[in-house]
């Protein structure tokens, strides 16, 4: 691991920085999920903690209920335990979750919170103070992303990482990182592609013809002659950590044979398990599994996901080459070309359920693929990112334009495709601003693109807009469902579908946006009141989807929001969601002297 330069007090204002943002993050989901409970007297709101002898602790913190869906925004600095200033993480932890909080989870809940300590302390070592010029283009901009999820306390627990492995794979330290490739026998993997793309054309833009002379004299050097094999990449900690020891008897039965790393280097994008090429522009980006935990989720690849991969790819582009507003738009998804899997079904059920999902590949096209001269394409969370320096990443933009014409036309970009495909085609985007790509033009807002749609679609088959188009998927195993119970494609009705969009979209990346837009000047109403303007404005320019309108209600007193903090405290035993206060409906109710 690289030597740091930082002294101790450095290190020590650093770490008081993380513990406190992971005390008010947590504080503001707890609050928001309605786990604990506090008095308010304005601004201040005070709650109670408790020692481990019983005895009531008393908190307090300044904080506001925000328009935007009635979040908490609890102050910098503001948290105080029994008056007095406070920044002891563990303290709290124990006061605040352990002794006052009852879940099935609670130690495993504070585990992640504690991992995320080390893992974002140590990324904040390395933080540049500002962004260089030369590194605004999306690859490189993926690796400042530094904060993480801006709602979920463990934003960076990436549990089973060490610090060593933190350092290695991820993407703040913008890593060259070597992948291995593995062959695995032909009989005992599946792969699916484009329909007009082959697995050869993919492949060659990561496997050279040395590679691939290489690869083939070890096959013969281990005397492999007499089977067919498929050619599969892995992260390397994957292969370390996992697959050496999950698929021992294939490894000795020859039906997994360790080729060796390829001659390409790569830099890890934000996702932690895509990876992109750091030479080939044109190189599609590898998705891997990754067998770690990270804000709160387990990051394998299911069998039936990367085989789905290429038929919701297919599907959506047809439908984007097929509408002319999509099309006017210019609006693009980074299509998933090609989709490996182990074929987990051939092993015996004990190893079944330890190798699941942790074998595979999804590979997703190039953004430069969709670039024109004078294009730049960014991560939309980059809007919401201030650097170590303080200073927002928009400001020169913003700076440029003014905050009332940008974020005019960044509402219009993002929003105007999420809602087409919502109330045309009826179908919702895991559209949170990680999978967004925002395109600029001389630093203005132009278009958008979207990618990570192997599991990031929903939709009901009755209510598509060409119910004859829609893919036959491959249903995903009892066994995943009982796995990750949030993860599924096909609804039950318009609201679950409405919900994805309003959740993803509008709950998590669109309020985010809005705290930036704040910053410059731009209140919170009139941030909702320019989305719900977008909104109108194509309900009017549509009458013809009139019905749709009311069947994915975006102005609803009914939506749902996804308790993601309960999960983790209380289990999946149970899906966790709640109404709040729906700043579409609430704004144009506003607009219209509605109560």
């Amino acid at each position: 691991m690289a030597t740091l330069s930082y002294s101790y007090k450095d290190k020590a204002l650093l770490i008081d920085e993380v513990k406190e943002r992971i005390m008010r993050q947590t504080l503001e989901a707890l609050f928001f999920e309605d786990i604990i409970k506090a008095t308010k007297t304005g601004t201040d709101w005070f709650f109670n903690g408790k020692s481990a002898k019983g005895d009531i602790i008393h908190y307090s913190c300044k904080a506001d209920v925000k328009w935007s869906f009635g979040r908490i925004k609890i102050e910098k600095k503001s948290i105080k335990r029994e008056g007095e200033e406070f920044t002891n993480l563990y303290l709290f932890l124990e006061e605040i979750i352990q002794n006052n909080v009852t879940g099935s989870y609670t130690s495993q809940f504070i585990h992640e919170l504690l991992e995320t300590l080390v893992k974002d302390h140590q990324s904040k070592q390395f933080q540049v103070d500002q962004i260089p010029e030369q590194d605004k283009y999306y690859e490189v901009l993926e690796s400042h992303m530094v904060d993480g999820h801006p709602y979920h306390p463990s934003y960076k627990s990436r549990i089973g990482f060490s610090l060593a492995d933190n350092f290695d794979y991820g993407p703040e330290f913008n890593q060259e990182v070597s992948i291995y490739w593995v062959a695995v026998n032909e009989q005992l993997i599946d792969v699916n592609t484009l329909k007009k793309m082959s697995f050869e054309e993919i492949i060659k833009h990561h496997v050279t013809n040395e590679d691939k002379y290489r690869f083939l004299q070890v096959l013969k050097e281990k005397g492999c002659e007499e089977k067919n094999y498929v050619f599969l990449p892995a992260h390397p900690w994957q292969l370390e950590n996992k697959i050496l020891s999950l698929f021992v008897q294939q490894l000795i039965d020859k039906d997994i044979v360790i080729l060796g790393t390829a001659n390409s280097t790569y830099r890890v994008q934000q996702s932690i398990r895509s990876l992109s090429h750091r030479e080939n522009a044109e190189a599609p980006y590898i998705k891997f599994p990754l067998s770690i935990t990270n804000t709160s989720t387990s990051r394998i690849l299911a069998h039936h996901t990367t085989q789905n991969a290429p038929l919701i790819s297919d599907w959506l582009n047809k439908i984007i080459q097929d509408d002319s507003l999509l099309k006017k738009e210019k609006f693009q998804i980074l299509r998933e070309v090609m989709g490996i899997s182990f074929r987990y079904d051939k092993l015996n059920p004990i190893q079944y359920d330890m190798t699941y999902g942790t074998l595979g590949a999804i590979f997703r096209e190039n953004v430069s693929t969709y670039l024109e001269d004078n294009e730049e394409a960014w991560p939309l969370n980059a809007l919401s990112h201030t650097q170590k320096n303080g200073e927002p990443f928009i400001k020169a933009a913003i700076e440029q334009y003014g905050v009332e014409a940008w974020s005019e036309a960044l509402i219009k970009v993002v929003t105007f495709p999420i809602i087409h495909l919502l109330f045309a085609h009826g179908i919702a985007l895991e559209s949170h601003a990680q999978n967004i790509i925002l395109v600029v033009e001389n630093n203005f807002p132009k278009r958008m693109i979207i990618k990570d749609l192997h599991d990031g679609v929903r939709y009901t088959p009755d209510q598509l807009l060409k119910p004859d188009w829609e893919p036959k998927l491959n249903p995903e195993p009892e066994s995943h469902r009982k796995f990750n119970r949030y993860s599924f494609i096909q609804a039950k009705d318009a609201a679950e579908v409405r919900d994805y969009t309003y959740d993803a979209f509008f709950f998590i990346c669109m309020t985010e946006i809005c705290y930036t837009f704040e910053k410059f000047g731009l209140s919170e109403i009139d941030f909702w009141s320019r989305c719900v303007k977008t909104i109108a404005a194509y309900q009017h320019d549509h009458p013809e989807f009139k019905e749709r309108f009311e069947m994915f209600n975006l102005f609803s007193e009914a939506a749902l929001i996804e308790e993601m903090t309960k999960r983790r405290i209380y289990g999946d035993g149970q899906l966790y969601f709640r109404k709040t206060k729906n700043p579409l409906l609430l704004t144009w109710s506003e607009m219209n002297g509605k109560k």
